[in-house]
């Protein structure tokens, strides 16, 4: 006889909501993305400006009355617009740095020197996150924040109207599971936003930037069309594609950088 699994047997305590953090002092924060505050606060100059494209940026879906998980929350950005919207947002992030993966390159720090790589990443991700409570306060924030290995979210018992993961899926050195573990999340939506996409019905992915940069080891996957429909598909979804738009500060002058977002509605 099989052993019986009972899914409530998954430990659950990694997924605790987090108490919230005391507000940090604005030189401590790593800004992801621009963001203003209703008492006249500005963050300009950060990798990315999303501001006033919010609603494109996920597919024009609506989100009012919604519970919503944000999955690599980062600086918030997204949380935060979304609860404008009337959503009911928990903001997702992961919990160390020991998570990641990079792209191997031999005289790489991931590679030569791990544990000092993890560590300085590490103040990096405690400097996002710091960004994250900094807006929660700057906006009067009423979000949940739970921090949890992204790796083990498909043990999550949780479950959301609409999960949104904005330009993520490139960064995950292994982008079919995560998909499938955003999926279980979701009642209704899965929103993969702003992310790269090969046009073509085929099933593929390929490497970005060609694996050649180690400052570009970040970057892992763009997957087809083609592919995404039919993953999605096997899960019960249909998907639409629409066109996003965001302004990258990491050129001088700023670019505009238009990507597609993926909008997989669950059947039935």
């Amino acid at each position: 006889m099989r052993p019986s699994i009972d899914p409530t047997d998954l430990d659950q305590s990694a997924f605790k909501t987090i108490v919230p953090w005391d507000r940090p002092n604005r030189d401590d924060c790593f800004f992801y993305s621009c963001m203003d505050f209703a008492n006249g606060d500005r963050i300009e100059g950060a990798n990315w400006d999303i501001r006033g494209r919010f609603d494109q940026y996920v597919g024009d879906y609506p989100l009012a009355g919604k519970s919503l998980l944000d999955v690599g929350t980062a600086s918030g950005f997204l949380a935060f617009s979304a609860e404008a919207a009337g959503a009911q947002v928990t903001a997702f992030d992961a919990l160390h740095a020991r998570e990641f993966q990079r792209v191997p390159f031999a005289r790489s720090g991931f590679t030569k020197h791990r544990g000092q790589w993890i560590a300085d990443t590490d103040h990096y991700l405690n400097g996002l996150k710091r960004s994250f409570w900094y807006g929660w306060y700057g906006n009067g924030s009423s979000a949940e924040v739970v921090y949890a290995p992204i790796a083990d979210l498909w043990r999550w018992q949780r479950r959301f109207d609409v999960v949104v993961a904005g330009a993520i899926v490139e960064h995950v050195s292994d982008p079919v599971p995560f998909l499938a573990a955003l999926a279980g999340l979701a009642r209704e939506a899965v929103i993969i936003a702003f992310t790269p996409v090969i046009e073509t019905a085929d099933l593929v992915m390929h490497t970005m930037n060609d694996w050649n940069d180690p400052r570009l080891n970040y970057g892992w996957w763009r997957l087809s069309s083609g592919l995404y429909r039919r993953v999605f598909d096997n899960l019960g979804f249909d998907v639409r594609f629409a066109e996003a738009e965001a302004l990258c500060n990491e050129f001088d002058p700023p670019l505009m950088v238009r990507h597609p977002t993926l909008v997989a509605q669950r059947r039935g």
